[in-house]
């Protein structure tokens, strides 16, 4: 084989590894467009708990920001991927009272979790946030 071939073969093969890695770099496209219902959380005792009867907690992910509902208030803030990695803003919210007993403590540990996140993972419907001590505290489901 000539130089010329085997030079030329070596440019095509290098474009081919350069696209497959490319092609599972995650930019958060599996994310944008997408709603979420709270399932669990994690609670101050370390353990993940379900919502208190009666109450919902949502996110949505638009374009670069999140929507969501934790409770009674509403709250938004922006948003960044790299692969699994995930970065939020500043958590920004309403400031209503919650009426039902214990929802304004558990509103308040939702959002904590959320400022906590490093990283998510997509299993079928269910969304899992991930911090930094690699443990999950926050678990949804796709609506």
């Amino acid at each position: 084989m000539d130089i010329k071939k085997r030079a030329g073969l070596f440019v095509v093969f290098g474009i081919l590894i350069s696209s497959l890695s490319l092609g599972c770099i995650d930019s958060g496209k599996n994310l944008e467009g997408t709603s979420w219902n709270l399932e669990s959380y994690l609670n101050n005792e370390g353990n993940l708990t379900n919502l208190i009867p009666d109450t919902k907690s949502t996110i949505a992910f638009d374009k670069e920001k999140i929507s969501g509902n934790s409770g009674c208030n509403g709250f938004f803030s922006i948003y960044e991927v790299k692969g699994s990695s995930i970065k939020l803003g500043a958590i920004g919210s309403t400031l209503m009272y919650c009426a039902i007993p214990g929802v304004m403590e558990q509103e308040q540990t939702i959002l904590m979790r959320l400022d906590t996140i490093k990283s998510y993972k997509i299993e079928g419907n269910k969304l899992s946030f991930i911090d930094e001590n690699n443990k999950v505290v926050l678990v949804y489901s796709k609506t």
